[in-house]
């Protein structure tokens, strides 16, 4: 069974199920913000290259940017706001979010998530010339797709979130297409945050239902 059939919005609209989905999640941001393995003040003492140093700060950013999409997902999943109240924040959420999204988007064009899908090719038994094409065409495809589903316009703060969510499952997909739907090899960021955005999406239909 394929990862998005496991963790398909039918089969967690329950609220005890949902209960669950929202504490797995909360503790996972607590895992990624801890993130041990990138803790630089252990690294003080030893000699870090420059090249060292971006990555550190660049895999830092990239987290930080994951975990504040997750948590915007939560605040939507427990409340969508209503289009008068965007006026009286400092910062438009809905907006803020899809900055985050587009961010996630444009990381397929960094080459090392290139490398990182090269890899990949690589494990399966596909690295051939004509496949790296394929896959590097088809990284560049969704960059476009994506980026076009994040330019569209809806009327309302509801059908924005909802549209930003879509964004969000379709990444998501073209990671787990990549690893077979192998659970063990995707990332369970990826999980959640393709479970999230559906759980969120399904709220904003509730509530631009008539």
């Amino acid at each position: 069974m394929k990862i998005n059939q496991i963790f398909s919005v039918d089969n967690f609209n329950e609220p005890h199920k949902i209960s669950w989905v929202k504490q797995e999640a909360d503790y996972l941001l607590k895992i990624m913000k801890a993130d041990p393995n990138y803790v630089l003040a252990e690294r003080f003492g030893q000699e870090m290259t420059p090249a060292a140093l971006e990555h550190f700060f660049r895999h830092k950013e990239r987290i930080e940017k994951v975990c504040l999409t997750m948590q915007y997902l939560l605040t939507f999943l427990a409340r969508i706001p209503a289009s008068s109240e965007m006026q009286e924040e400092p910062v438009n959420p809905t907006e803020q979010f899809r900055a985050f999204i587009s961010y996630q988007a444009d990381l397929l064009l960094e080459e090392d998530v290139k490398d990182a899908v090269f890899q990949e090719v690589n494990h399966r038994g596909y690295y051939q010339a004509s496949s790296v094409w394929d896959f590097q065409e088809r990284i560049a495809a969704m960059n476009r797709k994506l980026k076009n589903m994040i330019a569209k316009d809806e009327p309302n703060v509801a059908g924005r979130i909802s549209n930003h969510c879509r964004v969000l499952e379709h990444l998501c997909l073209f990671w787990f297409d990549l690893r077979d739907h192998d659970i063990r090899r995707t990332r369970r960021s990826d999980i959640f945050l393709y479970l999230l955005a559906g759980l969120v999406r399904s709220r904003c239909w509730q509530v631009t239902l008539p």
